[in-house]
């Protein structure tokens, strides 16, 4: 995991690319875990506003966010080691 400091206001909207300089997309939300005070997700869609289902938040979840294990740099823009799964399959 990346340590970093950044306050967390500063990760949204950041420009997210793969170690390959594909182009992931923006940060728009983030999961975090309170009880370890810890970033777990940065996801490409928001939650705000609620008007996703449950399937949606699923999908956003599964296929629409990056893990914050496969982050391997935060700077001007963030370097992951691999996109979600939704865009693997264009990485070459």
């Amino acid at each position: 995991m990346v340590t970093m400091s950044k306050r967390l206001s500063e990760l949204y909207g950041m420009d997210i690319y793969t170690m390959k300089a594909m182009y992931v997309g923006k940060v728009e939300d983030v999961i975090l875990n309170l009880d370890k005070g810890e970033v777990m997700r940065l996801c490409l869609k928001s939650f705000r506003g609620g008007g996703l289902s449950s399937d949606d938040v699923r999908g956003v979840l599964q296929e629409g966010s990056v893990s914050y294990d496969e982050v391997v740099e935060v700077g001007d823009i963030i370097l992951v080691q691999k996109p979600p799964q939704a865009k693997r399959g264009s990485e070459k």
